[in-house]
């Protein structure tokens, strides 16, 4: 009966400890495992209380046009995500590639994947965004679904944006041999399943999709706040 009484107290305590302990991380979320690519991610998922997710293309105009705007008010942007404790994550799909035969979605993809590899994901997509909208969309090329298309576009596009922006020698063979491929079509294979179209947001518990390139950043901010309900 005494080891019994004993066993039972044991029991008592570890539950007591597992409620406290349960108790003090209630209005705290650990966002950490579901984070795809932390290199993608803005914010510290270790203190994050909300995950704020995009799913992307970077032959999608619409995509691009609400990544500029976010790009264009970064400071804002940067306290914003830090005041509401948001880890903020930029899923990059193949979805134009692997939906509609776009061919230079997927090497714009894995760009951004290799990109991240070293860390500079972020150097990379602003980088991409600058170049895409001067070279193409600021002349009437490919901004929308009834522009013109981007016809003489080849592979070596995206990889002069990483020469550019001086990516080491690690990121021209992760290219030039598609070694982020893989890690590529899984995760666009994930967001075929979770996303609703391009480009595709999940802030929090508030789910939307599409982008009108005359909305701003009093509109985004609008999405970014419907997340905080």
């Amino acid at each position: 009966m005494k080891k019994l009484a004993s066993i039972l107290a044991l029991v008592a305590v570890f539950a007591l400890i597992f409620v406290a302990i349960v108790t003090s991380n209630v209005n705290q979320v650990d966002v950490s495992g579901e984070i795809w690519n932390q290199a993608m991610t803005m914010g510290d998922p270790e203190t994050a209380v909300r995950h704020y997710v995009v799913y992307t293309d970077l032959m999608c105009p619409y995509c691009n046009y609400y990544g500029r705007v976010i790009w264009e008010n970064d400071a804002e942007f940067q306290q914003y995500i830090a005041d509401n404790k948001i880890a903020y994550e930029v899923r990059v799909t193949d979805m134009l590639y692997e939906g509609s035969g776009v061919e230079m979605s997927r090497p714009a993809a894995e760009g951004a994947y290799c990109a991240a590899r070293e860390n500079r994901f972020w150097d990379y997509y602003h980088a991409a965004l600058d170049h895409i909208f001067e070279d193409y969309y600021w002349k009437g090329i490919g901004y929308s679904k009834t522009a013109p298309m981007i016809t003489d576009m080849d592979r070596s596009y995206w990889y002069n944006i990483g020469k550019e922006i001086g990516l080491s020698d690690s990121f021209k063979t992760c290219f030039k041999e598609s070694l982020a491929t893989t890690e590529l079509q899984e995760n666009t294979f994930k967001a075929s399943i979770n996303a609703d179209g391009l480009p595709s947001f999940a802030f929090g518990k508030f789910t939307t999709s599409g982008y009108d390139p005359s909305w701003e950043w009093d509109t985004v901010k609008t999405m970014l706040n419907q997340g905080l309900k």
